[in-house]
C-alpha cells in the first residue's frame, strides 16, 4: 500500500470516528431544539472555515469549480440535507447502537449502488454477503422478530435510518461521477450551498440554540467533527478509495458506538451482537470479491 493510499484509508477511519459521536450526541441535541435550527447552525458554523482553509490548502480555481455547480448542489442535497434531516430524525425514536447496525449495511448498499450507476461486476460471493448483511438489518429492524414486517410495527426511527444509508450511498455514487473536485474545497461548497438555502427560511422563522449546557456541549460538538472535520476526511480518502473499499471503513460506526454507549452507561442487547454479527459478516464477505482498482490522482492533495 502506497502512502496516498495508507493517508486515504486513515482519513476515512477519521472520519467514522467523528461520525460515530454523532450517534451518540445527536439525539442530545436534537432533543433540545428545532431540528431545522440544529442543521443550520451545525452547517452554518462549519462552512466559513472550511471555505477559509479550502482556499489556503488546496488554492482552487474558484470560477472552474462553480462550473460543477450541479454536482455539488446534488452532493449538498444528499450529503448535507437528506442526511442530516433523516439521521437526526431517525436519534428522536432508536437507540444510538440500532443507528449504527443499520447504517452497517451501507457498504453493501454502494456495492449494489456501484452494479448499476459505475458498471462494477456483481459476483455470487457479493451476493451471499449482501443478503447476508440484509439479514441482519432486518432481524435489528424487527427486534429479532421479522414476522414484525407483516404487521406494520416497524420503529420508526430504524426506517429513517434506512433513508439515511440511501442518501449516503447516492452521495458516494455522485462523488464518483463527473469531474473530478477538490475535496476541501467541494465540501465546504457543499455546506455553503446548503447554508444559503437555508437563510430564508430560518430569516422568517428564526434560529433556536441549544436550551441546556448539555445540549450546547453535544451542538459545539457536531458543528466540528462529525461535519467540518468529517467530511473533509471522507471526502480526501474517498477520492483515492474505490467506492466499495471506501464504504468498508463504514463497518467501524458499529465497534465505536458500541464501545462509546457502553463507556457511557448503556447496554448492547443480544439483538444488536446478532444483528451485528450479520451485517459485519455478510458486509465482509461481499467486500472479500471487492478487487482494488487503480484511481486516478485528485487534482487537490492534502498531504
Amino acid at each position: 500500500m502506497n502512502g496516498k493510499r495508507l493517508l486515504a484509508c486513515a482519513a476515512l477511519v477519521g472520519s467514522i470516528l467523528c461520525f460515530s459521536g454523532n450517534f451518540m450526541l445527536g439525539g442530545v441535541a436534537a432533543a433540545s431544539m428545532p431540528l431545522m435550527s440544529l442543521m443550520f447552525i451545525k452547517w452554518g458554523t462549519a462552512a466559513l472555515p472550511m471555505l477559509i482553509l479550502a482556499n489556503f490548502i488546496e488554492k482552487p480555481d474558484w470560477r472552474v469549480v462553480l462550473k460543477s455547480w450541479f454536482k455539488i448542489l446534488l452532493l449538498s442535497a444528499l450529503g448535507i440535507a437528506g442526511y442530516s434531516f433523516m439521521f437526526y430524525e431517525a436519534l428522536g425514536s432508536t437507540t444510538p447502537i440500532n443507528a449504527s447496525l443499520i447504517n452497517a449495511f451501507n457498504p453493501a448498499l454502494i456495492i449494489i449502488a456501484s452494479v448499476f450507476f459505475l458498471k462494477e461486476k456483481l459476483t455470487t460471493k457479493k451476493v451471499a454477503g449482501i443478503a447476508i448483511a440484509f439479514c441482519g438489518v432486518l432481524w435489528v429492524l424487527t427486534g429479532g422478530n421479522p414476522a414484525v414486517i407483516f404487521s406494520q410495527k416497524l420503529n420508526p426511527g430504524d426506517i429513517w435510518m434506512l433513508g439515511v444509508i440511501c442518501c449516503w450511498t447516492g452521495y458516494n455514487i455522485v462523488a464518483h461521477k463527473g469531474p473530478s473536485l477538490p475535496p476541501l474545497t467541494s465540501c465546504a461548497l457543499q455546506m455553503t450551498f446548503f447554508t444559503l438555502a437555508m437563510a430564508p427560511y430560518m430569516l422568517v422563522h428564526g434560529v433556536t440554540f441549544p436550551s441546556t449546557t448539555a445540549a450546547s456541549w453535544s451542538m459545539a460538538y457536531i458543528a466540528i467533527f462529525p461535519s467540518a472535520v468529517a467530511y473533509a476526511l471522507w471526502n480526501y480518502g474517498s477520492k483515492y478509495i474505490e467506492p466499495g473499499v471506501a464504504g468498508q471503513s463504514l463497518n467501524l460506526v458499529v465497534p465505536f458506538t458500541a464501545i462509546m454507549t457502553l463507556l457511557s452507561g448503556g447496554s448492547v442487547s443480544s439483538v444488536d451482537l446478532v444483528g451485528g454479527v450479520l451485517v459485519l459478516g455478510g458486509v465482509y464477505l461481499s467486500l472479500q470479491a471487492t478487487k482494488p482498482k487503480n484511481i486516478p490522482a485528485a487534482s487537490a492533495d492534502l498531504a
